[in-house]
């Protein structure tokens, strides 16, 4: 099943950000796929969207 994640910032560098933020995914096995770079949207709004290709590894719930 893959996940679909959503970031939305004030600014192209803070969606940005936010994107990079998903590489701590990979510590758990989860691998993370762009699917929108960051566009703005609806005035000074900017959004980008990843899904997961894999599953989370559900032994590593906190």
């Amino acid at each position: 099943m893959a996940i679909r994640i959503g970031i939305i910032g004030e600014t192209q560098r803070e969606c940005a950000d936010g994107l990079k933020l998903l590489d701590l995914l990979a510590d758990h096995g989860v691998r993370v796929a762009v699917t929108q770079n960051p566009a703005q949207i609806a005035g000074d709004r900017w959004l980008a969207r990843a899904t997961t290709t894999t599953a989370p590894d559900q032994t590593a719930r906190g």
